[in-house]
């Protein structure tokens, strides 16, 4: 489980501590997708992910939904203005390029802390008049929430540590690593 030679010389692999394992993120992949397959079977769904993050997650979870047909999407935001006092201002650089109106929307999030992101996503999805929004998470962490949102499925609810892995980074490294790692201490 140490996969710590995809990191710089910088990072030192004792800062980092097993957490969840690829097997145990699989089984919970696994039964989000028998959730979003039983809610969707027939229908067409169009999943939603924030990069760059949620990428590894959405391309396991797709590969095991069955019986909807799906279309992916991504969208890159960005916190513009953030300092001390104020958490900035949520602006789109990348939006996504499919028409929503009437149809079934997934916002497929890796983990979810604050709600910021995912409360400006959503209210910028709903413009356009989606039949439905749904939010599935593979990890939560409600107690960080700033911002109140809906989530309709959760893969697993998290302890109060910064994560590194399947999609998740320090400073841009580690989203490849299959297993999941806390940080025992700060840099």
């Amino acid at each position: 489980m140490n996969e710590f030679n995809k990191f710089p010389s910088n990072f030192v692999s004792e800062q980092f501590v097993p957490y969840i394992d690829e097997k145990e993120i699989d089984e919970i992949t696994t039964n989000l997708a028998a959730k979003i397959s039983e809610r969707f079977k027939g229908e067409e769904l169009i999943i939603v992910g924030i990069l760059k993050g949620s990428m590894v997650f959405i391309s396991d979870l797709i590969k095991k939904v069955r019986g909807v047909t799906i279309y992916i999407e991504f969208v890159q935001l960005q916190s513009i203005g953030r300092s001390k006092e104020s958490a900035g201002t949520m602006v789109i650089k990348k939006d996504i390029k499919t028409n929503i109106q009437g149809r079934n929307i997934l916002i497929a999030e890796e983990i979810i802390d604050t709600g910021r992101a995912l409360h400006f996503l959503i209210n910028r999805l709903q413009q356009a008049e989606p039949r439905t929004i749904e939010v599935l998470t593979l990890f939560d962490k409600p107690y960080k929430r700033i911002t109140p949102v809906k989530v309709h499925y959760i893969g697993k609810q998290l302890d109060d540590k910064f994560v590194v892995g399947y999609g998740m980074d320090l400073e841009n490294y580690g989203r490849n690593i299959r297993d999941l790692f806390y940080l025992r201490y700060p840099n």
